[in-house]
């Protein structure tokens, strides 16, 4: 499982989260280690104690009990937060920063001696045994030995150390158990000097003076406090709820360890050693393990050594790495490797356990290192106070309580041991955060994320790339090593010394397999682990790849099951990949067989759900014999068939198509011409007003003139009626000329001739008005108007596509008038209204009554009907209906937008409807509304105000 980038303090984005790849076991077995180092400070305790060490650490444990119950409710609600009780507690105390940053320092202290100090532990058992044959233990390369050893195993990764530390934990938790509960059984049947009762009257009757108390619960803190490891690894667990809940169990597992083995421990022996924990295991255990008790302690001391070294090195870089996200430190430790390594925090962990072997022996190194962590666990309790409030925080006086106890523990206590020691622990902290300004402002590439990752994201040099020279070497070493030790071990070892030889077999065991892990980690694990890495960037290249390409791509098994499928396929299958997965490939291709191996290597076929689409498959040959998968690329050529069928008739479709181009072109050219024509209508009002103004002066004259000329020719006629009457014998030119001018048809048709002109003269009047009232566009005030001489002078222009023609029937129009009173409005405007409906009225029933005569071969009963009503002598409504084809209701909606027109292309500008709907709503402050549904014709509804307030038009 690779890390995730993600920001850490100060916007460093080079950190990286650490996966979740801990089991639950390796998690829990975390949570063992201080139950087990308990045999470091229990024999030192009990030798100075006596019985009285159970009764001292009765409250210790009561305390560690509630401190474990509280950091797991803690890791309930901060389950992304490492490092466990330090981190805690400094965001308990985030608003006394500074207090925060050296509380959780302090927890790192106390943690940060443990490697040297189990390195200890084993170099004294090594040391004991050694003597029997006279042979100089090199104490100070074995502490530094032991104490490197499991900082090499942890540069591998927290995994491969985690399990190691899983197959510790198992003898040493076995082998502790074993000692407590054989121990106490003994004691429960033996009877004189080893019973319950001699136990505690011997080394109990002396009472312990307060100093004395205080000064080792002040030691036994280390190991007491300390049983909530578990917390620790809440972020890198795969289950953190299960992870927290080992914390009750190892709760409970406290007082049989704590007080178990300090009642054993308080026997009476001859050992005066207090730092020798070998020594008073072995005198303790000898009467209930006999001949094995060396054995076993060893076995014991060994494991438990190894595993709370191995714990230390895997919780104090996520202190650091913790600390680091929440800004308290160097963004430096933030940095973890792609394999989930803490390569800063772990350095300087080193560095500080190292520098641990100055303080000299055990008990001085504990007193130092537990100064900085029971004054962490203090601060924790008092922090716990302080958020009293939270719902995180359990038994709030209770942490108030503890933290006056501990205070005056660690004052008293550590100042009991040594004031220098005392003064030297409460300064570590400091002397961190100090060491932390100066990597902070230091410009030392080590010192800065970017360093390391960058050696984390580095290629292998052409040295690691091949591991097999440095395996052998590393073989040939362990071989000669091994066989130079042994010979050593049988050449200068007594046989009569049997016990301290199996011992040292022992822990040379255990030493060589913790050795063998991390050379392991070394060589062989990174080889697997690079091996890995290239699968998972294979196995992400490759379904990259299926996700990027745009044509199916499936995975079937020899069965033809799909077992893999990109997104692609849920396009093209209609089914979401996850269904997809375990169907056969049959169910959605038609013609395909159920095996696999009989498919062809390319063929088409049509989807089930989708007949008319065409797909072309093509499968690959099986990538793996055992397995027998099929890879299946799916694409989609029902374009390709549709253009080759398009292709066969294409001389057709060209053809076709230079036709219907040329249609277009005229189509375009008239379009061309009716726009124009359409750009000069906004003037045309003007021109016609003119126009008919100029015509109606001489009409007027002419109309005027017709009626004396009439007079003058019925006296002309009367006077030659007159002639006739008085001289009817005329001379011969007369007689012939008046019959060459037919006198009597002249008389009888020049009035009715006359009368002819005055009907002509006349009907041009009322024409020349119609278009005066039609056109009053430049008219910039309203005025009372007739509106029904708006609505005749629009009939009038519209006479001739009303009607009949050769292939068109009369449009009849049926006016149903109401008396209306003149009405204030723009009259060219309104008469714009009449004309763009009235004529998209004509156009209707026009086409209407083209499909009618073509579907049943007879003409169509055209009708408009045109209703006025005056309402409550408010406002005025014109009706304008039709009984035309009718509109659709999305039709309907877009009506009034601009530039929407369903008239063909060049036969509508789409805007004359958006006009009238400005002119009557916008202008003159009424309704335009359209009822339409299909094949119920068509009906506009205009409402105007009678009177018009000012502010409308303005």
């Amino acid at each position: 499982m690779h890390t995730q980038p993600i920001v850490g303090a100060n916007n460093n984005k080079l950190s990286y989260q650490l996966p979740r790849s801990l089991s639950v076991f390796e998690t829990w077995s975390f949570g063992l280690t201080s139950h087990i180092g308990w045999i470091s400070v229990a024999p030192g305790l009990c030798t100075a104690l006596g019985a009285n060490a159970i009764i001292l650490c009765l409250p210790g444990v009561i305390v560690g009990i509630l401190l474990n119950l509280q950091v797991q409710r803690l890791g309930k609600y901060w389950k992304d937060m490492s490092g466990g009780t330090p981190n805690y507690a400094a965001r308990l105390l985030k608003n006394y920063s500074g207090l925060g940053r050296y509380v959780a320092l302090g927890y790192f202290v106390g943690w940060v001696s443990v490697p040297v100090v189990y390195a200890i532990m084993l170099t004294d058992l090594i040391k004991v045994n050694l003597e029997p044959f006279g042979i100089a233990c090199p104490e100070m390369a074995l502490k530094i030995g032991f104490t490197c050893v499991v900082f090499v195993v942890a540069f591998s990764g927290t995994r491969a150390l985690a399990i190691l530390h899983l197959f510790l934990v198992v003898p040493s938790i076995v082998s502790l158990l074993a000692f407590c509960l054989q121990g106490l059984w003994w004691l429960s049947l033996s009877d004189g000097s080893s019973s319950f009762l001699h136990v505690i009257e011997t080394k109990g009757s002396t009472s312990v003076q307060f100093v004395d108390w205080a000064k080792w619960y002040f030691i036994a803190t280390w190991n007491i406090y300390s049983c909530e490891t578990t917390a620790s690894f809440v972020a890198d667990s795969e289950s953190p709820k299960d992870t927290l809940r080992f914390l009750t169990f190892a709760s409970w597992l406290m007082p049989l360890i704590f007080l178990g083995c300090n009642w054993i421990l308080a026997q009476p022996t001859t050992v005066t050693e207090q730092d020798n924990a070998y020594l008073s295991l072995l005198a303790v255990s000898q009467p209930f393990w006999g001949q094995f008790a060396s054995i076993l302690v060893t076995l014991l001391i060994t494991f438990s050594s190894l595993l709370a070294s191995a714990s230390a090195v895997c919780i104090l870089p996520r202190i650091l790495y913790q600390l680091s996200l929440d800004g308290h430190i160097s963004p430096v430790f933030a940095v973890v490797s792609k394999r989930g390594v803490l390569a800063p925090a772990l350095v300087f962990t080193f560095l500080c356990s190292v520098l641990n072997l100055v303080w000299g022996d055990f008990t001085r190194i504990v007193v130092i290192t537990n100064t900085g962590y029971l004054a962490s666990i203090t601060a924790f309790h008092l922090g716990l106070w302080l958020c009293r409030d939270r719902p995180e925080v359990r038994w709030a006086w209770l942490s108030l309580l503890f933290f006056i106890l501990e205070a005056i523990v660690l004052t008293v206590g550590g100042l009991a041991w040594s004031w220098q020691d005392f003064l030297i622990g409460l300064l570590l902290p400091i002397i961190i955060l100090v060491f932390d300004t100066a990597i902070r402002r230091i410009r030392l590439a080590p010192f800065h994320p970017r360093w390391w990752a960058l050696r984390n994201n580095s290629q292998p040099t052409a040295f690691f790339k091949d591991f097999v020279a440095v395996q052998v070497i590393i073989l040939l070493l362990l071989t000669c090593s091994g066989t130079t030790i042994g010979w050593f071990i049988s050449t200068h070892l007594d046989k009569t010394f049997y016990t301290e030889s199996t011992n040292l077999l022992i822990v040379l065991l255990a030493t060589v397999a913790f050795i063998a892990v991390a050379i392991a980690c070394w060589t062989t694990l990174p080889q697997i682990a690079s091996i890995a890495e290239a699968r998972e960037v294979a196995e992400r290249r490759f379904i990259t790849a299926l996700d990027t390409v745009p044509d199916t791509v499936l995975v079937l098994d020899r069965n033809g099951v799909i077992t893999q499928a990109n997104p692609a396929a849920e396009t093209l299958l209609g089914t979401i990949v996850n269904q997809l997965i375990g169907r056969y490939l049959d169910e959605f291709l038609s013609d395909l067989d159920n095996l696999p191996a009989s498919w062809q290597s390319t063929s088409e076929h049509s989807l089930k759900n989708s007949p008319h689409r065409i797909v072309e498959a093509t499968v690959s040959q099986r990538t793996n014999h055992q397995n027998q998968e099929y890879i299946v690329f799916l694409r989609d050529i029902s374009d390709r068939k549709l253009a080759e069928d398009t292709l066969r008739h294409s001389e057709a479709t060209l053809r076709q198509q230079a036709t219907e181009l040329e249609q277009t072109l005229k189509e375009l050219q008239n379009t061309q011409s009716q726009l124009i024509q359409s750009e000069k209508m906004s003037s045309l009002g003007q021109l016609v007003a003119g126009v008919a103004h100029e015509i109606n002066n001489p009409v007027n004259f002419i109309y005027g003139n017709l009626v004396h000329l009439e007079n003058y020719t019925q006296d002309l006629l009367k006077l030659v009626q007159l002639y006739q009457q008085e001289y009817p014998n005329s001379t011969l030119d007369i007689l012939k000329f008046i019959a060459d001018i037919d006198l009597d048809f002249l008389q009888e048709d020049v009035p009715k001739t006359l009368n002819s002109m005055k009907v002509g003269a006349q009907r041009i009047r009322e024409i020349v008005l119609t278009l005066r009232n039609f056109s009053r566009l430049d008219e910039a005030e309203m005025k009372p108007v007739d509106i029904h001489e708006g609505i005749e002078s629009t009939l009038l222009i519209l006479q001739n596509s009303l009607k009949e023609k050769s292939a068109q029937s009369e449009i009849e129009v049926l006016k149903e008038y109401d008396k209306l009173p003149p009405i204030e409005c723009y009259a060219g405007q309104l008469n714009q209204v009449f004309m763009n409906i009235l004529a998209n009225a004509v156009d209707a029933l026009r086409q209407q009554e083209a499909e009618w005569l073509q579907l049943k071969n007879e003409k169509y009963f055209s009708l408009i009907t045109i209703q006025t009503r005056l309402e409550q002598n408010s406002h005025v409504t014109i009706r304008i209906k039709d009984n035309g084809p009718g509109m659709s209701p999305d039709v309907k909606n877009r009506l009034f937008d601009p530039f929407f027109t369903t008239k063909p292309v060049g036969k509508g500008t789409g805007l004359g409807l958006s006009i009238c709907y400005q002119i009557v709503v916008e202008k003159h402050g009424g309704k335009l509304e359209c009822i339409s549904q299909p094949g119920q014709g068509t009906e506009f509804l205009i409402e105007i105000p009678i009177k018009q307030r000012v502010a409308i038009g303005k």
